[in-house]
């Protein structure tokens, strides 16, 4: 899983996506700054605020990618 979210933040053009937990909580990642991936859990960036989650790797239960309408 953590293989798959490195690549999606590689993406060119970047695509948003969507770490789901294994609780139903969901995170939408909509830049590849706003996580930074570690070995054993993925530092989540909530946007326009300081606020930070810690995400487990073994807690994720799916990513999706996103369309986002313009």
């Amino acid at each position: 899983m953590i293989e798959r979210i490195e690549e999606l933040c590689r993406h060119d053009p970047f695509v948003p996506f969507r770490i789901i937990l294994t609780s139903g909580t969901h995170y939408d990642v909509l830049a590849p700054l706003m996580i930074a991936v570690g070995k054993s859990e993925i530092a989540y960036f909530h946007p326009r605020s300081d606020k930070l989650a810690h995400l487990r790797i073994n807690q994720m239960a799916a990513i999706e990618t996103l369309e986002l309408q313009v």
